[in-house]
């Protein structure tokens, strides 16, 4: 969405422009996202804290099973 910013925007804040920033493929919360699709439908008739903590929990394990992939 970046092409929504404006060009001094997207110039002053581009990742490759900000110091201590690493190249990414750019899909990385979309591999998130695509992980936590799979709890709507467990999550629909939870009542906010319930979900919010089993959400909390479903990312914690997508981190875990990320850091031991690595």
């Amino acid at each position: 969405h970046a092409y929504a910013h404006t060009m001094s925007c997207q110039v002053q804040y581009h990742p490759r422009y900000q110091n201590g920033m690493a190249l990414t493929d750019g899909e990385g919360l979309e591999r998130v996202w695509s992980y936590l699709g799979n709890y709507v439908s467990v999550t629909r008739q939870m009542t906010s804290q319930r979900r919010q903590c089993t959400l909390d929990n479903a990312i914690k394990h997508f981190r875990w099973k990320r850091l031991l992939s690595m």
